[in-house]
């Protein structure tokens, strides 16, 4: 996580001298950032209040999904569990601790991962190519692969 931002602080309007206290009656805080809880974050002030759920109909709810609970599949993407699906595509969480033992390859659409933790090698049609957490990999239709964390 980069840590080269300048500090730039600025006020405007109805604020808190310090974020998530003394907030001015009438007034509703929102925290913006790049980088989640770190770095550098606004604190916006609004007179009403963001926009809320209200209430739920039909099987698509809000869920929470404690996936750290999932063990590690074989090298095998196709091996790790689906976490939601549809008829358009499919959400898998997948823990690699070692290289793939062979290449993989999605026939049917696009593959597109996104990296939660540690960093490797992705060798596929197009090359080596180094990935690091926070990185997306995208690959097209038909494109050979294989990771090495």
């Amino acid at each position: 996580m980069a840590r080269n931002w300048i500090p730039i602080r600025g006020a405007q309007g109805v604020y808190s001298r310090q974020a998530h206290a003394d907030m001015p009656p009438g007034t509703y805080e929102r925290e913006v950032s790049k980088e989640g809880f770190f770095g550098p974050a606004a604190f916006l002030h609004h007179p009403r209040p963001p926009t809320g759920w209200t209430s739920f109909e039909g099987p698509l709810r809000p869920r929470a999904f404690d996936l750290a609970r999932l063990n590690e599949a074989p090298g095998s993407p196709w091996s790790a569990p689906v976490v939601l699906h549809n008829a358009a595509v499919e959400m898998r969480f997948w823990k690699l601790a070692t290289p793939m033992p062979a290449l993989a390859r999605n026939a049917d659409g696009d593959q597109l991962m996104f990296v939660h933790e540690g960093a490797g090698d992705l060798f596929c049609d197009y090359g080596r190519i180094g990935y690091a957490a926070g990185d997306y990999l995208y690959l097209p239709r038909g494109t050979m692969w294989r990771l090495a964390p």
